[in-house]
């Protein structure tokens, strides 16, 4: 019986091009980001899960500190999403769906701390605004299933009675 030698090869080292064949590489910020804002840019990726059923959207999130004091919700009623911290510590604040109601109940608003590794799944149709870092920084990978055309809904928090929500760490 013959035995293979092979090269141990480190993923931060190894380029995107040479790891394709064996599959994708998540958490690099070398393409164009697909959204950016103020407090955030958004790098869209897309994984074929087997079996093709459909295909899965997933992405790095990179939130940085500029996004403290939030002044609006958003939600997306068809799509289900994912985050999952990858590098550094959030807070995430949000309100749970309810499809009666078009707007968040202030009262639901709650913050949750994410640590590095802890991932929140939110339903379709949950307010949120993106995560707010407790460093410069946070990256999170982000998995989203729904709508291709993936509609948004936002509301103003003065239209809920809020000038804004303040997260004081």
């Amino acid at each position: 019986m013959k035995t293979k030698q092979v090269e141990m090869i480190n993923l931060e080292e190894v380029s995107n091009e040479e790891f394709s064949p064996y599959g994708q590489i998540w958490g690099r910020e070398e393409r164009e980001p697909l959204e950016v804002l103020e407090n955030l840019k958004f790098y869209a990726y897309e994984a074929e899960l087997e079996p093709a059923v459909e295909m899965v959207e997933t992405g790095l999130l990179v939130c940085n500190r500029k996004g403290r004091e939030v002044r609006y919700f958003e939600r997306h009623p068809e799509t289900s999403e994912i985050f999952i911290p990858i590098e550094g510590e959030c807070v995430f604040i949000m309100a749970p769906c309810n499809n009666e109601e078009a707007k968040p109940e202030t009262s639901r608003i709650k913050a949750f701390y994410l640590a590095v590794g802890l991932g929140v799944a939110l339903p379709a149709g949950n307010w949120h605004w993106p995560p707010i870092p407790l460093q410069d920084s946070v990256k999170l990978l982000l998995i989203r299933k729904g709508s291709k055309a993936d509609p948004c809904d936002t509301v103003d928090l003065r239209e809920i009675g809020l000038d804004r929500i303040e997260v004081n760490l």
